[in-house]
């Protein structure tokens, strides 16, 4: 649950905010005309967009561009909270920001990454905590103030060691585009992520991803994405030692009584029948 929620608004527009939640818990995020860059100041965030999932420690942060993704806050036996900053990156606040000299690596590309990850890096963690003295303190934080935040925060990603990717993904943060069903479908096609989650990601609905997933592949995407989990398992079974437990998890089947039953079901053998062949 979402414990706490502190922001800062631009032209009416949520510019800066601070999330405190309480793990577990999944938040959907829409960025239909923005980017977004998140920072994790404690605990433990997943992120899935439609063509990575990646986990956030503590300290480290991403830039997302336009797009839809799921966060999940993990409970740990050692996280109470997850504390989250968000600094949303508006194109038209942006030109306010630069006017003249608006900066040409803001333009647009429609065949570029989601995300990117940025490591802990000092002078980040630095620019968060001057962002808890504002919010501490709200009665001196005003349009202009924020403003320049924002374009301190820009400055400062271009001047870390990852500034060369920093800048790649900068050309491509403001291009919303419909996700690729295939490279979507690739990127989760092991974890257990519902065809409605996919569907979500690739900015379609569940009718319309199924109707064109139909139309691409000459399946459904249910049985496409088990038949392909099963070949998997079944690469496991033949190549590695892990135990029939273990390679359920692995290939995104969330129960083993499912997935045997799965299993024999394709190849006449349970999966420890199978080993045992």
């Amino acid at each position: 649950m979402i414990i706490d929620r502190k922001h800062f608004d631009i032209n009416n527009k949520c510019a800066i905010e601070k999330l405190i939640i309480k793990p577990p818990i999944r938040l959907d995020a829409v960025f239909q005309d923005e980017a977004c860059f998140t920072y994790l100041k404690e605990g433990e965030l997943s992120l899935s967009s439609p063509t990575d999932n990646l986990s956030l420690q503590i300290e480290e942060s991403v830039l997302l561009r336009c797009g839809n993704y799921f966060t999940n806050a993990i409970q740990k036996h050692s996280t109470k909270i997850c504390e989250v900053y968000a600094i949303h990156l508006y194109p038209d606040i942006l030109k306010q920001l630069y006017k003249n000299e608006f900066p040409n690596f803001i333009k647009s590309d429609a065949h570029k990454p989601y995300i990117k990850k940025i490591e802990k890096q000092s002078v980040i963690t630095n620019f968060i905590q001057s962002l808890d003295f504002y919010f501490e303190n709200p009665n001196l934080v005003t349009e202009d103030l924020l403003k320049l935040k924002i374009k301190e925060l820009i400055l400062l990603l271009l001047h870390t060691d990852k500034a060369e990717n920093i800048i790649t993904l900068f050309s491509h943060l403001f291009n919303p585009r419909q996700a690729n069903i295939f490279e979507t479908v690739q990127a989760h096609l092991y974890s257990a992520i519902s065809v409605a989650d996919l569907a979500k990601l690739t900015g379609r609905s569940l009718s319309a991803f199924k109707r064109d997933f139909e139309t691409q592949f000459n399946d459904t995407p249910a049985n496409f994405i088990k038949e392909k989990k099963l070949e998997k398992a079944l690469d496991l079974l033949q190549s590695t030692e892990l135990s029939v437990s273990e390679i359920c998890y692995e290939v995104g089947f969330q129960d083993t009584s499912h997935f045997t039953k799965s299993f024999k079901q394709k190849y006449n053998h349970s999966p420890s029948e199978y080993r045992k062949k």
